[in-house]
């Protein structure tokens, strides 16, 4: 045992580590040295190309220049790297800026030149509000189409003269598609003589405009004097039935209780069903079921409606049939239909197309065999989705995703005006144009649907078109093709017509395309991020499950290095409550599932530039605003933070062991770790990889599949395979013939309706061969394979990425408490450093052991403390310290001496690498000194309370007595002048300690500013700054808007009228005309505006003010010697 003596000045080599770092720093200085020090520089000092963006939503025509430039001046001021414009409107009264009006171009052209002279990026929304592609220039022949039917029971055996009723149509669009006949189930027969009669709770509901048979116009149901408004069919007698159907206007989540009665007074439940959304705001409610007898049959709702349809049958519809056609989403093609039951079933050759025998007009003139038959009229209408929420100047249908020349007519209705217009007055502000998550729901027909159909499925689908609805064709095998060949097809005309097509325009035009690739409808995720440019997803604050991977991903395997997030959106509860230490944690899990890109939901546009805190998105998001009292302190270090972090993240390409083929065909996504079989371990991460990567970018290498980009997986799973294509087995042979582990079962059929006998014989064999060989099994334990990263007491995503100047691994401390954690990393004889995000500061870490392939690393971390732990210089024979220490972290020094920072005053064993250890000496620190009592605050009349007040004990403002004080939102100075008593212990420094602090700290001492302080500990070194004699500290104290805003809400308003609107606010609503002429708000007693009523009068007022306690600590820096 070696004693030390701790002493800052004492300089004690390390002469196996310095020698070795010696021979290393030599070889790098001549390979990487100067990439390197690029990468130092630029993490302290972050391009804008990393720092965070944000979404600026304008909201319903609410627009003016000077609020612009002040907007984008204080985006700028802040930190961020650039904005995306959205126009929206949620729940704001109308301005004076119509949407796609001259003035409304007029402004975004100047953002675009203010941008530019700021050094920002520059973006726009494809349209108005945030879903998806739509406005008042759509017409309904570009909109958004669905197949329609009208059925008539006809007598065959003579000539038949029939009038086919026109089916559904909206917006006044209504094109044929076929009549198909065949013969009628008796089921069909019951329902077409069935004459029920149709009540409801609400007298005012129009039973014959929601039993019509046209899903077009709704009636409204109200609850009126029942909890439970209800609608009832009573048949007369005892009745069957087997399928329900309900349109209505509603939201996603909606549940319906299916009850039924004999004596129409005791009702007992037969089922609940949850709606489906097929657009936004339009809900089905569909289910399919063995039969049920009764007399009576009643819905009953939990809230008011607006119905459109509502219609039970005897005949049996095969399961989830709307989702299957199209209009929902559903994901199991295998065996997610139920085999029929007798006389539930059309026989494919039994259908005839009657289409060349109906006019124009709709007579059907035609002879039938003998007996009842059922003709079917079936055309398309527009879907009748709009774009949404959307100002009553930008509303309008949604485009159809299907057909390029829609597309196209929405891009230059409004993109490409924006693009002509700034390009003139700033050519290189204009950098990308977005489309949001999308929240249409399905479409399933398009002009020309048929031979588009035909051409990629090679085969009719008039014949089959009774499939559109719900009809069992032949088998439910049969049925279960045909849906997966639609699907199948709908996804691809998604991808190609839609998102590719949005990226070839934006790129005709110098533009990259930002677009979120997912949502309900006929969405293949990771097809769609390989036709984008930027892929985007969204994660909500404080929520565990962020639900980014599919995006991710893809991006992955796709080489799409820079992956965005709409970050941090927030419920209403949160609102003003959000801060970056409160959001950091979010952000951080964020990362470490593959995200590296914020963009802010949101930022409000303040087109009047006299109120405070101004503008909301209704009631949406967290308030990222340049009225936010914490925006140029806490908001300014935290976007550095991100920035930091951002380009780490972005260096080289992610590692991962495991690729997972996710299968093919329609709405194929990204499951989740705890969906796969086999289990792979937290401490492997794995990608997911759809048929056309397979295929197309992988190579294989060394028994490995390898990506363009680098990325390098060592084992194939698959995943849900029992549909499959045989393009895909014989690159999964190929595969296995390389010697790549193969895991997954075995596929159980070709995909599709139609497959030939040659083919199936080739599926037949590629399989028997393929699961022979030795490295193809149908189960593995991943959990035996070495991990990348393991950690003891973690369970949380990690990063790892290679680059060429090392690998760089990112986790964080998600406790609320300092954690030392022992991490083993899968890299070998390379020195770990620690790089702050924080701080940016590089510190080279000592506290760790070379193990074989492997090393291990003890690292502190404060509470919600996150790490970029970067392996770059290669060590030999390197002599450590190990174990444990509840210290700091144990760090090279310039001189490279092992160092540690520590609080300890107590004797401490160090532990090294070669059995050797090294003691450090107790020593008695001095008393914390308390500087807790009598400090000055001043309050300040820019944050409407001018104010000094003397606090003897520091307190809450909630708790003073002082309205002014209660009630105060910003900043306050708290200043104070102190004595430090002599000390003789010269190695020690002074540690400030704030204590309790909400919500954030600016610490000057001296007059020397030290920065902010924006998350716990609220610590800070002041050693260097201290001065013999009297010294003087500054402490400046941030707090949030809720106080201000609950104390306003003790007076009248004084806003001149204004009055928040619904959803898609009514035209007539207006905002109050000073605020549109930009002028202060009427004089009053209240101080605040705010569009949105988060808080009312007597709410709980939040923790604000200095709290402690405060005091000077201290810590000694001990050097180790070995």
């Amino acid at each position: 045992m070696k004693t030390v003596k701790a002493n800052k000045e004492k300089m004690i080599t390390k002469k196996n580590i310095v020698s070795s770092l010696i021979i290393a720093g030599i070889v790098l200085m001549f390979s990487i040295n100067l990439v390197a020090q690029s990468l130092e520089q630029s993490f302290l000092n972050p391009p804008n190309s990393v720092k965070p963006r944000t979404w600026m939503h304008a909201m319903s025509g609410n627009m003016s220049k000077v609020g612009m430039t002040k907007d984008l001046e204080a985006i700028s001021d802040a930190g961020q790297g650039g904005v995306l414009l959205f126009n929206v409107a949620n729940g704001i009264p109308y301005g004076n800026v119509p949407y796609n009006s001259d003035e409304h171009q007029s402004i975004i052209a100047h953002a675009a030149k203010e941008c530019e002279r700021l050094e920002l990026s520059f973006g726009v929304h494809n349209c108005s509000g945030w879903s998806s592609s739509g406005g008042p220039w759509v017409t309904p022949e570009q909109s958004m189409k669905m197949v329609v039917w009208s059925e008539t029971i006809v007598d065959g055996g003579s000539e038949i003269e029939a009038i086919l009723p026109q089916p559904t149509t909206i917006e006044g669009f209504y094109r044929d598609i076929a009549v198909i006949a065949y013969p009628s189930l008796e089921t069909e027969l019951i329902d077409a003589e069935a004459k029920p009669i149709v009540t409801a709770s609400d007298e005012n509901f129009n039973v014959d405009l929601a039993t019509d048979k046209k899903n077009s116009t709704p009636t409204r149901l109200s609850k009126g004097q029942y909890n439970n408004p209800w609608v009832t069919f009573d048949y007369g007698k005892e009745h069957e039935i087997s399928s329900l159907y309900i349109s209505l206007i509603g939201d996603s989540g909606i549940e319906v209780q299916f009850e039924k009665s004999n004596d129409g007074e005791n009702f007992t439940p037969v089922s609940t069903i949850k709606g489906a959304t097929v657009s936004k705001k339009k809900v089905i409610i569909s289910d399919q079921f063995d039969p049920v007898k009764a007399r009576y049959f009643r819905f009953s709702f939990d809230k008011d409606f607006d119905i459109r349809e509502i219609e039970l049958r005897t005949t049996r519809m095969f399961d989830n049939y709307i989702a299957y056609s199209g209009i929902g989403t559903t994901h199991n093609y295998y065996n997610g239909i139920k085999e029929p039951k007798p006389g539930m079933v059309i026989e494919k050759e039994s259908i005839m197309d009657l289409s060349s025998s109906m006019t124009n007009d709709g007579m059907l003139n035609t002879n039938l065999p003998k007996g009842k038959w059922t003709v079917m009229r079936f055309g398309y209408t527009s879907l009748g989705a709009v774009n949404w929420p959307a100002s009553k100047w930008g509303i309008g249908l949604e485009c159809d995703k299907f057909d390029r020349n829609a597309f196209k007519s929405h891009f230059d209705a409004f993109a490409q005006k924006v693009i002509n217009n700034s390009q003139k007055n700033a050519p290189n502000a204009l950098q990308y144009i977005e489309i949001d998550s999308y929240e249409m729901g399905g479409q399933n027909w398009t002009e020309n649907f048929n031979n588009i159909f035909k051409k990629e499925k090679g085969y009719d689908i008039i014949p089959l078109l009774p499939f559109f609805a719900g009809r069992y064709i032949d088998s439910a095998e049969t049925v279960s093709d045909i849906a997966y060949d639609l699907n199948d097809t709908y996804c691809n005309l998604m991808t190609n017509n839609y998102f590719k097509y949005f990226t070839e325009l934006c790129n005709k035009n110098g533009l990259k395309s930002y677009v979120e690739p997912y949502g309900h409808g006929p969405v293949n995720t990771l097809d769609a991020v390989g036709q984008i440019d930027i892929p985007m997803d969204e994660f909500w604050v404080n929520r565990d499950n962020l639900n980014v991977f599919r995006t991710v991903t893809g991006s992955h395997i796709y080489g799409k290095n820079k992956i965005s997030a709409e970050a941090f959106t927030s419920r209403p509860e949160l609102n003003w409550k959000v801060h970056p230490a409160l959001a950091k944690a979010t952000g951080d899990l964020a990362w470490t599932e593959g995200i590296n890109e914020f963009m802010f939901h949101r930022f409000v546009h303040q087109a009047n530039t006299h109120v405070k805190p101004g503008l909301t998105m209704g009631f949406w998001g967290s308030h990222f605003d340049r009225n936010q009292t914490w925006w140029m302190n806490a908001g300014k270090s935290w976007f550095t933070y991100i920035a930091r972090g951002s380009h780490l993240l972005r260096q080289g390409y992610p590692v991962a062991d495991v690729l997972v083929f996710v299968g093919d065909g329609p709405h194929r996504d990204a499951p989740v770790r705890k969906k796969l079989e086999p289990t792979i371990p937290q401490g492997i991460n794995y990608d997911c990889s759809n048929a056309d990567v397979l295929i197309n970018r992988i190579t294989i290498k060394d028994k490995t599949l390898v990506l363009p980009e680098g990325n390098a997986y060592r084992y194939l799973v698959l995943h849900d395979v029992n549909l499959t294509t045989l393009p895909t087995l014989r690159r999964i042979k190929e595969i296995v013939d390389a010697g790549v582990p193969v895991i997954g079962s075995k596929p159980v059929k070709l995909a599709g309706y139609k497959v030939s006998k040659e083919e199936n014989k080739e599926f037949d064999e590629l399989c028997s061969y393929i699961w022979s060989q030795p490295n193809c099994t149908t189960t593995f334990d991943l959990t035996g394979i070495q991990s990348d990263f393991k950690v003891k007491g973690y369970d949380r995503p990690f990063v790892h990425r290679k680059s060429t100047e090392g690998d760089i691994y990112f986790f964080f401390n998600d406790k609320d408490e300092q954690v030392t954690y022992e991490c083993l990393f899968r890299i070998a004889n390379k020195l770990p450093e620690l790089w702050d995000a924080n701080t940016g500061n590089i510190i080279k870490l000592a506290n760790y052991k070379s193990e074989g392939a492997s090393t291990r690393l003890w690292l502190n971390l404060k509470p919600k403390e996150s790490a970029f732990i970067v392996f770059r210089d290669s060590v030999d024979n390197d002599n450590t310290i190990i174990g444990e220490n509840a210290d700091k972290n144990i760090y090279f020094k310039a001189n490279n001496t092992v160092a540690v920072e520590s609080e300890n005053s107590e004797a401490t064993t160090f532990i090294w690498s070669d059995g050797e250890t090294s003691e450090i000496k107790a020593i008695k620190f001095p008393e914390p000194l308390d500087l807790s009592s009598n400090w000055n605050v001043e309050f300040l009349e820019e944050h409407d309370f001018a104010s000094e007040k003397e606090f003897q004990v520091l307190s809450d403002w909630k708790d003073d007595k002082d309205e002014g004080i209660k009630y105060y939102s910003g900043t306050a100075i708290y200043t104070k002048s102190f004595k430090m008593p002599k000390n003789e212990l010269k190695e020690l420094r002074y540690i400030l300690d704030l204590g309790e602090v909400d919500v954030v700290a600016e610490v000057v001492v001296n007059g020397i500013n030290l920065g902010v302080i924006w998350i716990a500990p609220f610590e800070v070194d002041i050693t260097d700054q201290l001065q013999k004699g009297e010294n003087h500290l500054e402490i400046k104290i941030t707090n949030q808007w809720s106080n201000r805003l609950i104390g306003d809400e003790n007076y009248p308003q004084q806003d001149g009228g204004y009055q928040k609107s619904s959803y898609i606010p009514a035209d007539d609503s207006k905002m109050p005309d000073w605020y549109i002429n930009n002028e202060p708000m009427p004089a009053g007693p209240r101080t605040t505006f705010s569009s949105w009523d988060f808080y009312k009068k007597g709410d709980e007022l939040l923790p604000s003010g200095l709290k402690g306690p405060v005091k000077i600590k201290y810590k000694r820096i001990i050097e180790i010697d070995n």
